[in-house]
């Protein structure tokens, strides 16, 4: 059995049984075997899940490969109705920021965001933070500091 296999099985079991058995555990265990070839499937499963599944993913994705990682961000961004996932695993890029392509894509859907979910602003900001992209959303939207916008 794939590894993305395993891990789809696992994520999709029982709320009851995951939460009681510390599933997560062997989740964040299967993420981290992850690579970059099994990416386009898990992007492939990933709107076809719920968002139960998907939070789950992004919970348990403490160990999951640096490249694989990257991967799987610039692919949910080509995902237009994916609502989960980007702000949650941009924590685990290191957090010191980049010059790359999807650097300036996170950039990118982070105002977007920014302007259209007042609600989520808070995430989107600590995300961009974790990141190193913190400073570079602030000049992006035109702010000096986060406390411009009471964050």
């Amino acid at each position: 059995m794939s590894v993305l296999h395993e891990l789809d099985e696992l994520l999709c079991g029982d709320d009851e049984e995951y939460d009681r058995l510390d599933l997560f555990l062997e989740a964040d265990e299967l993420i981290g075997q992850l690579r970059m070839a099994d990416v386009p499937a898990l992007l492939a499963l990933w709107p076809q899940r719920s968002l139960c599944w998907q939070q789950r993913f992004t919970q348990a994705s403490g160990n999951i490969d640096g490249a694989a990682l990257r991967a799987l961000l610039a692919g949910l961004l080509q995902i237009k109705e994916t609502t989960h996932g980007v702000f949650e695993l941009m924590p685990r890029l290191p957090s010191v920021a980049d010059t790359s392509t999807l650097s300036d894509a996170l950039l990118d859907h982070a105002e977007q965001a920014w302007h259209v979910d007042q609600q989520r602003q808070r995430q989107i900001q600590i995300s961009c933070w974790s990141c190193g992209l913190s400073g570079r959303l602030l000049k992006r939207l035109g702010l000096s500091a986060w406390k411009d916008v009471g964050l």
